[in-house]
């Protein structure tokens, strides 16, 4: 991309961004930071920064109508005065890994506020991941050759001191075709989804009417099986009476039929004896609940136990501001017990003490048993 066209899109997007990066910048370092900013000049491969080596570089890719790599530069010290300032505390006097471990989560937090703050705007950009090097030598910085470079003077609190931090920068414009043709491919994948989703319905329903036409052919034959069960009971009720031999030559009819079969001698005959059964009572379990259900087989089951110093409710918008430092108040007053849960459920409360090396809670309210016991059974 050409350099008038890059500086000018660079400063109008520095332009609307400008503010918010004072806001999210002083957010993350715990206190409010004024930023200046120089206009653009062309980058070039004689470029030296105004920083003392060995120096500190953040590089960074965002994409966009615009495709960039970023490069922020600073003096090496930066990372103890971020530490300190994120977490509250003193300058270190050595930086040391953890100081610069602070720098790339400032970064990364600033740069993940500065993305939500240009979503749906003109100049809105996707970031990618962020690296830090400790660079020794100018020989070393690795700058690229084209490009521009722009200088940031911010100031912290009422302090009148300012803090430098270069970056240098080059892009190139997102072809229109490149950001269309991924469009059409998907359209036309959606397309053949939805072909594939039809023809998958047709062959359910066509399923589904097999299967409609096999339950009425099974609902016809079963009738069919009912209605024949039905003419051969008749038929056989018929040929017991014609064949059975009855006093004075008339036919048994009904229960007399029934007797003769099966033993006995009509009026004379004898009556087949019916009595209820008799079942042994089940022994009493031995332990139960209030409900009477068994529990002694539930007594090696694990549960998760957990202390619930307090809660708090935050919106995405707090949780983002968060860092290193930060401070969440709870809804307990100090003081107040802690809740001891398990399995979700609140079973006691208690207070925190210290055994030897390690945190403790003393059970100082518990819950009443029958509580207790609905709480397991949950």
């Amino acid at each position: 991309m050409q350099y008038d066209e890059l500086s000018q899109r660079y400063q109008e997007a520095a332009k609307e961004l400008l503010a918010a990066l004072d806001e999210v910048g002083g957010q993350t370092l715990q206190e409010s930071i004024k930023i200046k900013a120089d206009e653009p000049n062309p980058l070039t491969g004689e470029f030296a920064p105004g920083h003392e080596y060995p120096l500190l570089k953040v590089t960074l890719s965002t994409t966009g109508e615009v495709a960039c790599e970023h490069s922020l530069l600073m003096d090496k010290s930066m990372a103890g005065l971020i530490f300190s300032w994120m977490t509250g505390g003193e300058e270190p006097k050595e930086v040391g890994e953890e100081h610069l471990d602070a720098v790339k989560e400032s970064a990364a937090q600033i740069l993940g506020q500065l993305q939500a703050a240009s979503e749906g705007k003109k100049y809105s950009f996707t970031a990618g991941e962020v690296q830090l090097a400790e660079v020794p030598s100018q020989e070393e910085l690795g700058l690229p050759e084209e490009g521009l470079v722009a200088a940031y003077n911010f100031t912290r609190g009422k302090k009148k001191k300012e803090y430098l931090i270069t970056h240098a920068v080059t892009g190139e414009l997102v072809p229109a075709e490149a950001a269309e043709e991924p469009e059409v491919e998907e359209a036309g994948e959606v397309v053949e989804e939805a072909a594939d989703v039809a023809e998958e319905a047709a062959d359910v329903a066509e399923e589904t009417a097999d299967a409609a036409e096999e339950a009425v052919d099974v609902a016809e034959e079963a009738a069919d099986d009912q209605v024949g069960e039905e003419d051969i009971a008749t038929d056989v009720v018929e040929s017991v009476s014609e064949d059975l031999p009855l006093e004075g030559g008339e036919d048994l009819g009904g229960a007399a039929d029934m007797a003769a079969l099966f033993g006995g001698e009509g009026d004379e005959g004898g009556v087949v004896e019916v009595s209820p059964a008799e079942f042994d009572e089940l022994a009493e379990p031995m332990l139960r609940d209030g409900k009477g259900r068994k529990i002694s087989m539930l007594l090696d089951v694990e549960l998760d136990v957990a202390v619930e110093l307090g809660r708090k409710v935050m919106v995405v918008d707090e949780i983002l501001r968060l860092g290193k430092g930060a401070v969440i108040e709870l809804n307990k007053l100090a003081g107040e017990p802690v809740d001891i849960l398990v399995n979700g459920k609140k079973l006691a409360e208690g207070e925190v003490v210290v055994v030897e090396d390690h945190f403790g809670v003393r059970l100082t309210h518990l819950v009443e048993p029958k509580e207790r016991i609905k709480s397991l059974g949950k």
